[in-house]
């Protein structure tokens, strides 16, 4: 299971939020409230890349050499559900940690009609996907 730090979360926000991989300079200029100093980049980074939460997209010229970009290698709803599922009490009854994690969502927040009805239609395509 990933666990990842404040600081790798912040740099995960820049992934997930940009339409393209980053390098990292452009993750550093896209860090606009950032925990960490501009040096740890490469730790972080690195650190992100073990656990599997970024991977490398590629590589991008800059000057006279090369860097590497960097892309989310899962997407933020992806990485709540993987957080989600970790709970002792999810793995113990699912059934209610979701009715619990729902509830305490939609009740702590302003959610939108929009959105609701985004939930509702994901409801019900769910039930039709198990009939």
């Amino acid at each position: 299971m990933m666990r990842l730090t404040k600081s790798e979360m912040e740099i995960m926000t820049v992934l997930w939020e940009a339409d393209h991989p980053l390098s990292r300079t452009e993750i550093l200029e896209n860090s606009k409230e950032k925990s960490w100093k501009d040096s740890s980049i490469h730790i972080l980074l690195n650190s992100m890349l073990e656990k599997g939460a970024v991977e490398v997209a590629g590589f991008e010229k800059m000057g006279s050499h090369y860097g590497r970009t960097y892309a989310p290698a899962l997407s933020e709803s992806q990485y709540a559900a993987q957080q989600i599922k970790s709970m002792s009490s999810y793995k113990k009854s699912q059934g209610q940690a979701m009715r619990c994690i729902f509830s305490a969502l939609l009740d702590d927040s302003n959610v939108d009609d929009e959105t609701l009805r985004d939930l509702e239609k994901m409801l019900r395509d769910r039930r039709t996907k198990n009939k």
